[in-house]
Protein backbone atom coordinates (compact mmCIF):
# COMPACT_ATOMS: atom_id res chain seq x y z
CA UNK A 1 0.00 0.00 0.00
CA UNK A 2 1.15 3.66 -1.28
CA UNK A 3 1.81 5.62 2.05
CA UNK A 4 0.06 9.33 1.33
CA UNK A 5 1.76 12.41 2.04
CA UNK A 6 0.45 15.47 3.68
CA UNK A 7 -2.37 16.23 5.78
CA UNK A 8 -5.83 15.43 4.44
CA UNK A 9 -8.54 17.91 3.11
CA UNK A 10 -10.97 16.56 6.15
CA UNK A 11 -8.26 16.33 9.18
CA UNK A 12 -9.28 18.42 12.01
CA UNK A 13 -5.40 20.27 11.76
CA UNK A 14 -5.96 21.21 8.41
CA UNK A 15 -7.28 24.80 9.24
CA UNK A 16 -5.42 25.59 12.01
CA UNK A 17 -1.83 24.34 10.02
CA UNK A 18 -2.83 26.21 7.48
CA UNK A 19 -3.40 29.84 9.54
CA UNK A 20 -0.70 28.86 11.25
CA UNK A 21 1.62 28.78 8.13
CA UNK A 22 -0.27 31.65 6.14
CA UNK A 23 0.03 34.05 9.53
CA UNK A 24 3.97 34.67 8.42
CA UNK A 25 2.43 36.17 4.90
CA UNK A 26 -0.36 37.98 6.49
CA UNK A 27 1.68 40.12 9.19
CA UNK A 28 4.25 40.81 6.26
CA UNK A 29 1.83 42.29 4.36
CA UNK A 30 0.21 44.31 6.86
CA UNK A 31 3.65 45.55 9.04
CA UNK A 32 6.23 45.23 6.01
CA UNK A 33 3.86 46.70 3.08
CA UNK A 34 1.80 48.76 5.24
CA UNK A 35 -1.24 47.39 3.68
CA UNK A 36 -4.32 49.27 4.70
CA UNK A 37 -7.09 46.47 3.99
CA UNK A 38 -6.05 42.96 4.05
CA UNK A 39 -8.25 40.14 4.71
CA UNK A 40 -7.97 36.32 4.37
CA UNK A 41 -10.05 33.70 5.02
CA UNK A 42 -8.89 30.21 4.75
CA UNK A 43 -6.40 30.48 2.02
CA UNK A 44 -8.23 32.63 -0.15
CA UNK A 45 -7.25 36.68 -0.14
CA UNK A 46 -8.41 39.90 -0.66
CA UNK A 47 -5.80 43.47 -0.96
CA UNK A 48 -6.73 46.72 -1.93
CA UNK A 49 -3.80 49.49 -2.93
CA UNK A 50 -3.92 52.82 -3.72
CA UNK A 51 -2.61 52.20 -7.60
CA UNK A 52 -2.49 49.66 -9.99
CA UNK A 53 1.38 49.90 -9.85
CA UNK A 54 1.32 49.19 -5.87
CA UNK A 55 -1.22 46.26 -6.56
CA UNK A 56 1.04 44.74 -8.72
CA UNK A 57 4.23 44.92 -5.79
CA UNK A 58 2.05 43.82 -3.41
CA UNK A 59 0.74 40.71 -5.40
CA UNK A 60 5.01 40.31 -6.79
CA UNK A 61 5.90 39.81 -3.10
CA UNK A 62 2.72 38.00 -1.76
CA UNK A 63 3.75 35.68 -4.73
CA UNK A 64 7.70 35.77 -3.43
CA UNK A 65 6.54 34.80 0.03
CA UNK A 66 4.12 32.18 -0.75
CA UNK A 67 6.88 30.17 -2.83
CA UNK A 68 9.23 30.53 0.37
CA UNK A 69 6.97 28.56 2.32
CA UNK A 70 6.74 26.27 -0.93
CA UNK A 71 3.00 27.60 -1.69
CA UNK A 72 2.00 28.14 -5.09
CA UNK A 73 -0.40 31.24 -6.11
CA UNK A 74 -3.07 30.36 -8.56
CA UNK A 75 -2.87 31.69 -12.29
CA UNK A 76 -6.17 32.67 -11.73
CA UNK A 77 -5.27 35.65 -9.09
CA UNK A 78 -6.14 39.22 -10.74
CA UNK A 79 -5.99 42.72 -10.02
CA UNK A 80 -9.21 44.49 -10.65
CA UNK A 81 -10.11 48.29 -9.88
CA UNK A 82 -12.91 48.55 -8.21
CA UNK A 83 -15.49 50.45 -9.51
CA UNK A 84 -18.26 53.46 -7.88
CA UNK A 85 -21.44 51.19 -9.17
CA UNK A 86 -24.55 51.02 -6.86
CA UNK A 87 -27.20 48.58 -8.44
CA UNK A 88 -26.09 48.51 -11.78
CA UNK A 89 -25.79 52.21 -12.15
CA UNK A 90 -22.44 54.34 -12.11
CA UNK A 91 -22.36 57.10 -9.17
CA UNK A 92 -22.09 60.86 -10.20
CA UNK A 93 -18.08 61.82 -10.86
CA UNK A 94 -16.65 63.86 -8.64
CA UNK A 95 -15.83 67.47 -9.86
CA UNK A 96 -12.46 67.47 -8.76
CA UNK A 97 -9.61 64.87 -7.82
CA UNK A 98 -10.32 62.79 -10.92
CA UNK A 99 -9.13 59.30 -10.71
CA UNK A 100 -6.12 59.94 -7.62
CA UNK A 101 -8.74 57.77 -5.30
CA UNK A 102 -9.51 54.91 -7.25
CA UNK A 103 -8.58 51.47 -5.01
CA UNK A 104 -7.04 48.61 -6.89
CA UNK A 105 -8.15 45.17 -5.26
CA UNK A 106 -5.81 42.05 -5.33
CA UNK A 107 -7.50 38.67 -5.14
CA UNK A 108 -5.61 35.54 -4.55
CA UNK A 109 -6.20 32.27 -4.14
CA UNK A 110 -3.03 29.94 -2.82
CA UNK A 111 -3.12 26.38 -3.02
CA UNK A 112 -0.11 23.84 -1.68
CA UNK A 113 2.67 23.02 -4.39
CA UNK A 114 2.33 20.11 -6.17
CA UNK A 115 5.99 18.69 -6.45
Amino acid sequence: MKKKRGVPIGSYTSQPLGNFILSIIDHAMKEKFKTKCYHRYCDDTVGLAKSKAEAKVLLREYDRMSSELGLVVKATSFIAPIQNEVYGKKKRKRQRGGKKNRLHGISVHTRKNAS
